[in-house]
């Protein structure tokens, strides 16, 4: 049952990067002028792909458990958040969104390496899953 509430929950997370990803792509100047822009959209998008990936059943999920491809979305997403702010000067506020995209990508190792062991109650390997 929480299996399927995270992986239901991971689909709308994906599809919603991507459409972000899709809308900065559309927004932004063009890649020799802002390849900070180009590159958080490409990080958000390559995010949201494997937390789709995460929430269906496909070959790549029998490669990969689920929540190992949304640990790899996580760190995908976690290296995205700073480079928004990576430009604007703005330091304090730099520190801050960087913190919490480590924060973010820690927990996304967690997920792709340990199986959920240090933010989980439980491993999510323990099934087999």
């Amino acid at each position: 049952m929480n299996e399927r509430r995270n992986r239901r929950l991971s689909a709308v997370v994906g599809v919603f990067l991507v459409l972000v990803a899709a809308a900065l792509l559309l927004l932004s100047r063009p890649l020799l002028e802002a390849p900070m822009e180009f590159g958080q959209a490409i990080l958000f998008g390559l995010a949201g792909v494997f937390d789709i990936v995460a929430a269906t059943d496909t070959r790549l999920t029998d490669r990969w458990a689920w929540y190992q491809w949304s640990g790899l979305g996580n760190i995908l997403l976690g290296l995205a958040f700073p480079l928004s702010f990576a430009n604007t000067g703005g330091l304090l506020l730099l520190v801050v969104i960087a913190v919490g995209g480590i924060s973010l990508m820690m927990t996304g190792v967690d997920m792709l390496v340990y199986h959920g062991q240090y933010t989980r109650e439980e491993r999510l390997d323990r099934n087999g899953a």
